[in-house]
């Protein structure tokens, strides 16, 4: 049963790749032709060219055309597609929220197509789908090394929290000192008061009598 379980989501899952790759007519530099194309969402458009770049250049070297916006791989050996020398032809244009890639296969006589030659058509939809997992890869390493400096800015953010509570408490520890200084500071305070209100009863007694002399001067008795 988990054998059988096993093959349904497997075809299940080869059948959906498939679905991902589409035929359509795109034009290149040698014209109006079949392409197989891809789009790919979520992608950047220099992810997509670099993956295409290096599945392309396992068949031969690969050149770009500037002005046709295109890459050709000329006399590539695809020995998956045809055991003769093809010429190989992609682009990637960029659209609302996702990249396109097409890609052309020429045998010489014909662009491929799966009503033209079925068989190889399976095996382009093979190397499309190598190259939208490529790029899927490539997409999630950017999602991870986002994810990634997100983590190390909340741990930042974190560390400044903690150094901040760190510096309340240690406020903390400094205004209980200060608070107990104060107390005493209060105690003697209130007891330099007392000392100094004697001093003044002190004074006043010493101010009436001096005064009770200034009057008493010239008196008789």
């Amino acid at each position: 049963m988990k054998l059988l379980n096993t093959l349904v989501c497997v075809i299940l899952f080869t059948n959906f790749a498939f679905s991902q790759v589409s035929e359509r007519n795109a034009t290149i530099s040698v014209g109006e032709q079949n392409a197989f194309s891809v789009d790919h969402k979520d992608a950047e458009k220099k992810m997509v060219e670099k993956a295409l770049e290096s599945a392309i250049k396992e068949f031969g070297k690969v050149k770009r055309n500037r002005k046709a916006k295109e890459w050709a791989c000329l006399q590539c050996e695809v020995s998956s597609v045809s055991s003769a020398p093809m010429n190989v032809y992609y682009k990637v244009e960029e659209g609302e929220g996702q990249i396109t890639s097409y890609l052309f296969f020429d045998d010489g006589t014909k662009f491929i197509s799966s009503e033209n030659d079925g068989d190889a058509a399976s095996q382009i939809e093979k190397i499309n789908i190598s190259v939208m997992h490529d790029v899927q890869k490539m997409v999630i390493k950017e999602e991870l090394k986002q994810e990634e400096k997100n983590l190390k800015g909340f741990e930042k953010e974190l560390g400044k929290l903690e150094k901040k509570n760190g510096d309340l408490h240690d406020d903390i520890e400094d205004y209980k000192e200060k608070i107990l200084e104060a107390e005493k500071e209060i105690e003697k305070n209130l007891q330099n008061q007392e000392d100094k209100k004697i001093e003044i009863e002190q004074q006043k007694n010493l101010l009436e009598g001096v005064t009770n002399k200034l009057n008493n001067v010239g008196r008789s008795n």
